[in-house]
């Protein structure tokens, strides 16, 4: 099972350098990840200002590890299900350095969300052969 998802993930890794984004194989009735080198229009945020966006010429980072979130224990009244929008920033390291939620259905998907983007890896984003330090999106969806 583990040997599935390297596979999907590195299907999905190969898709993102060649098309710009990415999807990471979901866990059964948990969640989906989704990242994005191309964020929406956003208002400027200071936290973002040293993180480039990734346009032509850039090498998009690439995932080397990207768990799924745990699903949260959610209140009584909450769906079983949601979608957590995030802004990340990556280091030329490959570190996520900053994280803000964009979108969030529930604020327990989010926690979870968070607390999970912050511990991904990925291999830096490169221009002209140096790393540096990139903006991407990510979508992470929870399923019951």
């Amino acid at each position: 099972m583990r040997y599935l998802l390297w596979i999907a993930l590195a299907v999905s890794i190969c898709v993102l350098a060649g098309k710009g984004w990415a999807q990471t194989s979901s866990t059964p009735a948990e969640s989906s990840s989704t990242f994005s080198t191309t964020p929406a229009d956003l208002p400027d945020d200071q936290a973002f200002s040293q993180y480039q966006r990734v346009t032509k010429g850039i090498k998009p980072p690439k995932a080397i590890s990207a768990p799924d979130p745990k699903f949260p224990d959610l209140p009584a009244d909450a769906e079983d299900h949601g979608t957590v929008v995030m802004l990340i920033g990556i280091s030329a390291k490959g570190r996520v350095e900053v994280v803000r939620v964009l979108r969030s259905d529930e604020q327990a998907f989010e926690k979870s969300a968070v607390t999970t983007v912050k511990k991904w890896k990925f291999k830096p984003a490169e221009k002209d052969g140096h790393a540096l330090p990139v903006q991407i999106t990510v979508e992470m969806k929870f399923q019951k």
